[in-house]
């Protein structure tokens, strides 16, 4: 909660502190501890329910097109978590998504919205890429860092100017963003079927980097490090936002910024920083998918990455940390989703159908979040 001091700044007021004073529904003596626990037991079940919901409909799916629940539900978790090798790819794909997410989260903070996350992926991928031709040859402690430094200026270049056109003229970040989406997408296409095609390949890809540009591999299976890049920055964005005056002043203004300015925030450097490191974080996920997993740019480097980051944003309620296992999910999902075209032989598109069950019913159940929510409020305020 935000409160005005004497001389009118913002300053910070605790969640337990407001709850202590007047419970978490307003009346008066309400147990904090209590109402917390009863919320997170409320949230486990609602998306336990969702989870249930999918599930049963998935598998009517399922039988409608011939193929067997059971079987399909134990392909999607083999494939996905059964080894070693498997839980390498699903943290592969993994990385993207939440570091994606992650960037989308810390913007929608603040009030504002990034669609560009697919730009920025491919502007990472870009300045990663370039910069791996241009340090070919160089000791890999100086070409490695050098390359992921590059991926996430590239993802923040993209993003600049979105953020520029927001604060200077008011134009909102919804269009620019997924705009440039394009503008990225076609600088990719001309770079990977031009100047750095790889001749042999016949298709929008280039040369491979150098193996001094590669990320270290993990576990085994074609797995690499980036997650253990991915992870500590996005807890490090947390604690960033709920720790710091710096984040509570981020997210007075998504909260209300009308007040936030009144207390002397400013909203146009707010919506400078929201957005341009949104787009720093975007664009360290180009840098992995490069250095990580394809070893060249390639076209094809982000099949909707940035769409999926929105969903999982949204499901995780705007926080970094909640990405975590949201991404997560999404990773078995989409990796488990993948092998029943080879097992069962179900059509792509009867897997996006598949996945969308699952958004839907978790968000059907987020919807329905807000009644629970009250009722447990209630209950404890009595």
């Amino acid at each position: 909660m935000t409160e005005l001091d004497a001389s009118g700044a913002l300053t910070p007021r605790g969640d337990a502190d407001v709850e202590a004073a007047s419970g978490p529904d307003g009346a008066l003596g309400a147990p904090p501890g209590a109402a917390r626990r009863q919320t997170v037991w409320a949230d486990v079940r609602i998306y336990l329910g969702a989870v249930v919901v999918a599930l049963v409909v998935n598998a009517v799916l399922l039988l409608a097109i011939g193929a067997d629940p059971l079987v399909a539900y134990r392909q999607i978790l083999s494939s996905s978590l059964g080894s070693v090798a498997a839980l390498a790819q699903t943290l592969n794909r993994m990385t993207p998504l939440l570091l994606g997410s992650a960037a989308v989260a810390f913007a929608m903070r603040a009030g504002y919205v990034n669609l560009g996350v697919d730009g920025q992926i491919y502007g990472g991928a870009i300045l990663a890429t370039g910069t791996a031709f241009a340090l070919y040859g160089l000791p890999a402690a100086v070409v490695l860092p050098a390359v992921l430094v590059a991926a996430i200026l590239g993802g923040g270049t993209v993003a600049l100017l979105p953020a520029v056109l927001r604060a200077r003229r008011g134009v909102n970040e919804l269009f620019t963003t997924v705009m440039l989406n394009f503008v990225a997408f076609y600088a990719a296409d001309y770079l990977s079927t031009g100047p750095w095609t790889d001749p042999v390949a016949g298709e929008a890809i280039s040369v491979p980097i150098g193996a001094e540009a590669r990320l270290p591999g993990f576990l085994t299976g074609g797995g690499h490090i980036g997650i253990l890049l991915a992870l500590p920055l996005v807890v490090a964005m947390a604690w960033w936002l709920r720790r710091t005056r710096a984040g509570f002043e981020f997210r007075a203004v998504g909260g209300n910024p009308r007040a936030a300015q009144f207390g002397g925030v400013s909203l146009v450097a707010t919506g400078v920083v929201a957005l341009v490191v949104s787009g720093l974080v975007a664009g360290l996920a180009g840098g992995i998918e490069v250095t990580g997993v394809h070893r060249r740019l390639i076209l094809g480097l982000t099949p909707n990455f940035g769409y999926m980051a929105v969903l999982i944003a949204v499901l995780a309620r705007r926080s970094p940390l909640g990405a975590i296992p949201a991404a997560f999910g999404f990773a078995v999902l989409i990796v488990g989703s993948d092998s029943l075209q080879r097992s069962v032989g179900l059509p792509a598109s009867a897997v996006f159908l598949f996945q969308a069950v699952v958004v839907l019913a978790v968000l059907y159940f987020e919807v329905r979040r807000g009644g629970v929510l009250a009722a447990v409020r209630g209950r404890v305020g009595r």
